[in-house]
């Protein structure tokens, strides 16, 4: 009996104690000092920390998904105008992880000592904050990054590249591929970083450079900027100039049909045949390629296009980001096509890898 009452007491305490956490728990139940400060929950909202074990080295033998994003300070910036001529570094971080900051001035060192050898490194701050919010944390860490800080507010770039937990480090060949992806950081990484980068910066430069698509599409602008134009114009006839240096009209009084695409996309690429296809079918139509890449591009444009006489390519190029036929129409992706009637009115926009057919059927109605 004295057992069985001992167990009950035991089982009556137990529960007794459940209880008492459980209370406690509850909100007001416990004093100011114990609650979570305003700073903590902003940092458990966002990506997290890797805090233990050690970093997670792969090499990666698959395609670096392409990605635009604003830059701090204003612009903007996309993979597709740094790979091709560079070994790339990227850095995923965010202002409360104490290992990206501690991991920058490592970056730093590698990016001045093989900048001019062809690597560029682009951060990634992964936060949502402000940007004069996180520029004001570099600078109290004493951090001065010389080279592009994007920023991911959505996380889309953070997604598309698996990123979990940070820091996260990405290194990127000259032909688009991954080839080192890293999860955390600890002392003496950089070494590996310094080996990687050295050993692409002497390998040979592939002649096929590509990018992942994703759905279907090649993004070169930030997220949630640019929405596909689907009726109206440009307002006027718009003169612009093809590769060749000829002068091309859209809204000059004939139906035009422009196949927005990239060097890196290979969907893109695989549509030309049906482009020539188009152009030699539909005589009385314009047909033009619209180039979306970059100028430093110029000679491999040129290149791929030389397969492909009688269909003319516009350089839609700037500096830095989109250029301006782009940014009229409002396309954010490749592959894009728009027809446009003989005033520049568009009648037709399709995004991705679209039916032959209904682009057939649409520049059916304009003969």
């Amino acid at each position: 009996m004295a057992i069985k009452a001992s167990h009950m007491l035991f089982k009556f305490a137990k529960s007794v104690l459940i209880l008492l956490i459980l209370l406690l728990a509850l909100p007001g139940c416990t004093d100011n000092a114990s609650k979570p400060s305003d700073e903590s929950k902003e940092a458990a909202s966002g990506l997290q920390e890797r805090t233990s074990g050690d970093s997670i080295t792969v090499e990666v033998n698959s395609l670096a998904p392409a990605f635009a994003a604003k830059l701090l300070g204003g612009g903007e910036a996309r993979l597709s105008d740094f790979v091709g001529n560079h070994v790339i570094l990227l850095e995923f971080w965010s202002i409360f992880c104490k290992s990206c900051i501690e991991e920058m001035p490592k970056i730093i060192a590698l990016n001045d000592k093989y900048a001019k050898e062809g690597l560029a490194i682009l951060s990634i701050n992964t936060d949502i904050f402000t940007d004069v919010r996180v520029a004001s944390v570099l600078k109290k860490a004493g951090i001065r990054l010389d080279y592009p800080i994007l920023r991911d507010t959505r996380q889309s770039i953070a997604a598309d590249y698996n990123v979990e937990l940070l820091p996260v480090t990405v290194i990127i060949d000259r032909s688009g591929w991954i080839r080192l992806y890293q999860e955390g950081y600890r002392p003496g990484d950089e070494e590996r970083f310094d080996s990687v980068i050295r050993e692409l910066l002497a390998a040979k430069k592939g002649e096929d450079i590509t990018l992942a698509p994703t759905g279907g599409m090649t993004t070169f602008t930030p997220a949630g900027t640019t929405h596909l134009v689907t009726e109206g114009g440009l307002g006027a006839t718009y003169k612009t100039q093809t590769l060749s240096g000829k002068q091309f009209l859209l809204g000059g009084g004939k139906p035009t049909l422009l196949f927005f695409w990239s060097l890196y996309c290979k969907p893109c690429r695989a549509k030309f045949p049906e482009m020539v296809e188009l152009a030699m079918e539909f005589p009385e139509i314009q047909v033009a390629s619209v180039n979306i890449d970059s100028p430093h591009l110029k000679r491999r444009v040129e290149s791929f296009i030389d397969n492909y006489p009688g269909l003319p390519c516009i350089p839609d190029w700037s500096a830095m980001g989109s250029g301006d036929i782009s940014r009229a129409f409002g396309v954010g992706a490749t592959p894009t096509a728009i027809i446009l009637d003989g005033e520049g009115e568009i009648v037709y926009t399709g995004q991705g890898t679209e039916d032959l057919g209904k682009i057939k059927s649409q520049l059916e109605r304009l003969r």
